[in-house]
């Protein structure tokens, strides 16, 4: 009895790896990694750009944080540049603000079907999908880089 049972599950097995080929590749979020389209394409593009973006929300919070403390800390003290760095912080909160709305907002008003039966139309949308969240990923990117230049550790 175990023998025929272990002959059954080693044939399952084998016919479940056989079929392991006719699924490489298969997502089953309902997106594929392998553009078929043009829209498949901006598509990913757009969602790269996200990836990217969100990757960082992490350290903009952190940023942000850190950012105050120091203008708290700043603001109890007194010295020849305390002006010019409390500018330089007071403009890295509203650059790391922006940033932080930036995507909030792109991600709130992003349609993932927009346009799906209308080529033309949802190539437009997507281009233009692709140009905003680059803005944003780009503020991200960017603000982080001045935060680490004044936080340099």
């Amino acid at each position: 009895m175990k023998a025929s049972l272990l002959l059954a599950a080693g044939i399952l097995l084998l016919t479940a790896c056989n079929n392991a080929d006719e699924h490489a590749g298969h997502r089953t979020d309902g997106f594929s990694d392998v553009a078929k389209t043009p829209e498949d394409s901006l598509f990913k593009l757009v969602m790269e750009g996200h990836d990217v973006g969100m990757a960082k929300m992490g350290k903009i919070k952190e940023a942000q944080k850190q950012a105050q403390a120091a203008l708290d800390s700043l603001n109890k003290t007194s010295g020849a540049n305390k002006e010019t760095l409390q500018q330089a912080l007071m403009d890295l909160q509203e650059d790391l603000n922006y940033a932080e709305y930036g995507m909030n907002t792109w991600m709130e008003e992003f349609n993932v079907d927009s346009a799906r039966d209308n080529q033309e139309v949802r190539l437009t949308y997507l281009k233009t999908e692709q140009e905003k969240v680059d803005k944003v990923k780009n503020a991200i990117l960017e603000s982080l880089r001045v935060a680490d230049s004044l936080f340099k550790k």
